[in-house]
């Protein structure tokens, strides 16, 4: 049986490149012949800096709350090891805007001096609920935040912004999706992230066209990587220290 495991981070902010965990959260759930069984697995992290203010007023988590957490190099590793950990068991990770958590364990590993995420071998398959459900119901008007989905597909969110209850609520989203659409499942574990990747340029393309036609810039292309970003400003830097 394959294995789902739901993953999220709770962060200082915003950038997969400049920001850090401040908690961690897996949820797996087994259907035994008997009974549903369910495992979370969760913990604060000290990122290493203050919570900015902004950030606590979303998640609620304090400095004080993470004072004595595990060390962020410390958590990341152990990030890392947890998902390729699934990864080597044949298992799928399953989150929303997978991208973000995923780019963030990986720069994290860069700036700490770790073995990147891409180092460690090739990045196992993911199910994002996000990118699913911008393809399945592609013409859907609304938010599409992890509380919209909750609410559309009549999964109970236990609480907002809670690591573990974000993981586990991916699964149950991800359980409705697949019931709701059967071709998620006709797809090959190998060509899950193939097609993801495909279907999200191709929405970030649209939003990015949008963008223009607004006056805004175009999105950097950076973000056209899938399911690890790269930092375009510092890819512009390396490259100009290469060719000054």
């Amino acid at each position: 049986m394959t294995r789902y495991v739901g993953f999220d981070l709770e962060t200082t902010g915003i950038s997969s490149f400049r920001d850090s965990p401040v908690s961690f959260g897996f949820a797996e759930r087994t259907d035994g012949a008997a009974q549903t069984d369910v495992r979370l697995e969760g913990a604060y992290i000290h990122p290493g800096r203050p919570i900015p203010p902004g950030a606590t007023a979303i998640h609620g988590i304090t400095d004080a709350m993470v004072a004595n957490a595990t060390p962020v190099g410390d958590a990341v590793e152990a990030l890392a090891r947890s998902l390729f950990g699934v990864w080597a068991d044949g298992g799928i990770i399953v989150g929303m805007n997978l991208c973000y958590d995923l780019t963030m364990v990986d720069s994290l590993c860069q700036r700490l001096g770790l073995a990147s995420l891409r180092d460690r071998g090739s990045i196992g398959p993911i199910m994002d609920v996000l990118i699913l459900d911008r393809h399945f119901d592609k013409w859907r008007k609304g938010s599409r935040k992890l509380v919209d989905l909750c609410q559309h597909y009549g999964v109970v969110l236990a609480s907002t912004h809670s690591a573990v209850d974000d993981a586990l609520a991916s699964l149950l989203v991800l359980d409705v999706l697949r019931e709701r659409f059967t071709d998620i499942d006709v797809m090959e574990t190998a060509d899950l992230n193939v097609a993801q990747r495909a279907w999200y340029q191709d929405w970030l393309q649209s939003f990015s066209t949008f963008r223009v036609t607004k006056g805004g810039a175009p999105v950097a292309p950076g973000q056209f990587e899938w399911p690890i970003q790269s930092d375009d400003e510092l890819e512009i830097y390396r490259y100009t220290k290469l060719v000054s």
